[in-house]
């Protein structure tokens, strides 16, 4: 009777190195897929904000489980021992692990600064033309902050596209300021800084981006602080009461 090879005794030479080879092309192929969460999770951990949520874990379990089955693959492979099944059932588990992981359409601009900046000049454009329709239509600016955020609701901010260090989503909102010099403390990305004149017939509003994971208030293409006025012009006829154009 013939005794079958006990796992850790030497196997052939050639048949050890077909299944290494083969094993180690699926493993480089988790890793490779893994690196722009890596490289997205170490830039979430440094900053104090960040564009785009969480990385996806799956695919950063598969590759550690991808990592562990080859190290012991290749430590038996220098050895001449045959790998025990766990090795190589690691590495296909993260295989299924890194495609059950999936890649979301528009991730890359999902986790892009900019495109989170562009996304908040559109909030914020929105609530501008909400506000000067206001100013034209009564001559005078809503002066209550729950008038602000009842426009900033309705402009569809509901999405965050900013997060934290840890994860946790950051939607845009409002600062009221005491006048237009004044500067929210402390900035975080999302806000809308609203000054509204203390006659009501002018306000400004400037807008807090994100840089290089640092709060920023945005700039004009003239590297120009950014900013959206209104002030009202008695010799313009009253708005019409059609819906307001569309930003886009």
């Amino acid at each position: 009777m013939t005794v079958g090879r006990d796992v850790g005794q030497p196997s052939p030479l050639g048949l050890r190195l077909v299944h290494a080879a083969l094993f180690l092309a699926f493993a480089a192929g988790v890793v490779v897929a893994s690196v722009p969460e890596w490289t997205h999770l170490a830039q979430a951990l440094r900053q104090p904000f960040h564009a785009g949520g969480a990385p996806r874990w799956l695919v950063l379990a598969g590759a550690l489980l991808a990592v562990v089955g080859t190290a012991r693959l290749g430590w038996d492979l220098v050895r001449g021992r045959s790998a025990p099944l766990w090795a190589s059932g690691g590495i296909l588990l993260g295989v299924m692990a890194t495609l059950a992981g999936g890649k979301p359409q528009g991730l890359e601009q999902s986790r892009s600064e900019v495109a989170a900046n562009l996304e908040l000049l559109r909030v914020a454009r929105r609530v501008h033309l909400q506000m000067v329709h206001e100013l034209q239509s009564h001559g005078e600016t809503p002066r209550s902050q729950d008038a602000w955020r009842a426009a900033l609701q309705q402009s569809g901010a509901s999405e965050a596209r900013v997060f934290t260090r840890a994860f946790r989503p950051v939607l845009p909102q409002l600062a009221w300021l005491p006048s237009e010099s004044a500067l929210p403390e402390p900035l975080v990305p999302g806000q809308l800084a609203v000054h509204v004149t203390p006659d009501g017939v002018g306000f400004t509003v400037r807008l807090v981006g994100l840089e290089k994971g640092q709060p920023v208030l945005l700039e004009d293409d003239q590297g120009a602080p950014l900013v959206l006025r209104g002030l009202y012009n008695p010799d313009l006829p009253p708005p019409s009461q059609q819906a307001l154009p569309h930003t886009p």
